[in-house]
């Protein structure tokens, strides 16, 4: 039997903002290619040994509809749909078996039915299985939906080195997971909706053992949820950090500005070679006081840079731009706060109601839409009429911070944690003649010799 993954192609921020690519501070930001994220590897790590597998990324390189497969599983999330659909929609004319799974599928099955002959709602772990047999006794049904969430120790980790493969992908870093679902159900997450509102912890021995065999590399722990302020999560956190700090690991941690700033808990994660905390703000709680210019939350997250910093973690902030939390002021609140807090590494988005979340009901149920077209589900277009701003003065805003802050930044500085290189994007196969010839120029202005110099 052979099954044929498809991660469908997705538009990238310099194609909606080719002028951005100009500045390679800002093209720097978006120099890697990017292997597929970590729901493909999973299902491979599932597969029976007699199963040959292949991975086809619509991102760089064109998809083979010729190819014999058995089962075409097509894996994505919003941006991706509308390519995903036109995929599934071709290889269905070919007479081709497609199940459609992930993100997107699993919060709107019923907009990819027409475009699959089954749809994977959920998490994925111990369905597979059973998808497996069935396309082997020609009995593949229409939806596919676990009666249950997997328990801690039936979590199924990724399959790793599929994607080390030099000539098609720039960063070779990790992914591990250690938990699944999340109590706090933010109105613009589709997490507690896709993996329940619990917070699963995988066995701590499992976790150790995957780490110990990235010994001396770098991976990303792909969860929000270890670094919120939880005694059960910080006491699983603080007892990892101890039996992974002689593994020489860099670690990429996430979470909102919410997280846990305990001096000793900051200690820990450093001292287990966390090397960037990515800092997302968005509309929770906390990120909303953020906006309101706060006093306490204002000084709590600037003294949250100067802790990181201080402790060698890179704070990685993405601040989100045209939630309803966020003010007329917004664009001037970030630069104010990047400068005050001495920001090094930042990236900027456009608030998405993504589908079926409590943000997505309420903007439907405001009649707020301005597109349903998913490939502009990318967060950096907007798609929404915003409550505080027109839709018009929210892309100029969003425009204009990444202009600002990267005419500041540092580009060795602001990249030093992640080894972007500019070339990248020249040989990569994701990008438009535009975006290369955009990169070219700039790269040209930052090489030439200023007038005056001597030369001879």
């Amino acid at each position: 039997m052979k099954v044929s993954f498809i991660y469908p192609k997705f538009d990238k921020f310099l194609e909606t903002y080719p002028e951005l690519a100009e500045m390679p501070a800002i093209a720097a930001t978006w120099a890697f290619r990017m292997p597929p994220a970590m729901g493909i590897p999973i299902l491979i790590n599932l597969l029976p040994p007699d199963v040959e597998w292949r991975v086809m990324d619509e991102n760089i390189e064109p998809v083979d509809y010729d190819n014999d497969a058995d089962l075409f599983a097509v894996s994505f999330f919003t941006p991706q749909a509308a390519y995903a659909y036109a995929v599934g929609d071709e290889l269905k004319r070919r007479g081709k078996k497609v199940i459609m799974g992930g993100m997107h599928p699993s919060m709107i099955p019923d907009d990819c039915a027409p475009h699959c002959d089954s749809v994977c709602i959920g998490e994925a772990d111990l369905i597979w299985p059973e998808i497996i047999a069935d396309v082997r006794a020609g009995n593949l049904q229409p939806v596919y939906r676990s009666d249950r969430f997997p328990e801690p120790e039936e979590i199924v980790p990724a399959k790793k080195g599929i994607f080390d493969i030099e000539d098609k992908y720039d960063w070779h870093a990790s992914l591990v997971s250690i938990t699944r679902g999340c109590p706090f159900g933010c109105d613009w997450c589709n997490v507690p909706h896709y993996q329940g509102n619990k917070i699963r912890l995988r066995p701590m021995e499992q976790v150790v053992e995957e780490i110990r065999q990235l010994s001396g590399q770098e991976f990303y722990i792909t969860d929000d949820m270890i670094m919120l302020n939880r005694p059960r999560i910080q006491r699983y956190m603080t007892e990892l950090c101890e039996k992974i700090r002689e593994f020489g690991v860099n670690m990429f941690l996430s979470c909102s500005p919410a997280m846990n700033n305990d001096p000793a808990y900051l200690d820990a994660i450093a001292a287990a070679g966390t090397k960037s905390m990515y800092t997302v703000f968005a509309s929770d709680p906390f990120s909303a006081r953020f906006y309101a210019r706060h006093d306490g939350v204002w000084q709590r997250t600037i003294d949250l840079v100067h802790q990181l910093e201080d402790r060698g973690i890179r704070f990685f902030g993405s601040f989100g731009l045209g939630f309803d939390s966020c003010g007329a002021d917004q664009f001037d609140l970030i630069l104010e706060f990047c400068e005050k807090a001495n920001v090094k590494t930042a990236e900027f988005f456009i608030a998405t109601p993504f589908p079926n979340t409590a943000f997505w009901h309420q903007i439907k149920e405001e009649k707020r839409f301005i597109t349903t077209d998913w490939k502009k589900f990318n967060c950096a277009n907007v798609v929404f009429q915003p409550k505080h701003t027109s839709p018009g003065e929210l892309r100029d805003g969003f425009v204009r911070l990444w202009k600002e802050f990267f005419s500041r930044a540092n580009l060795e500085v602001a990249h030093n944690t992640f080894h972007q290189k500019l070339e990248n994007i020249l040989k990569s196969k994701e990008y438009s003649q535009q975006v290369k010839d955009a990169v070219a120029r700039g790269l040209a202005r930052t090489t030439a010799p200023e007038k005056g110099d001597n030369h001879e």
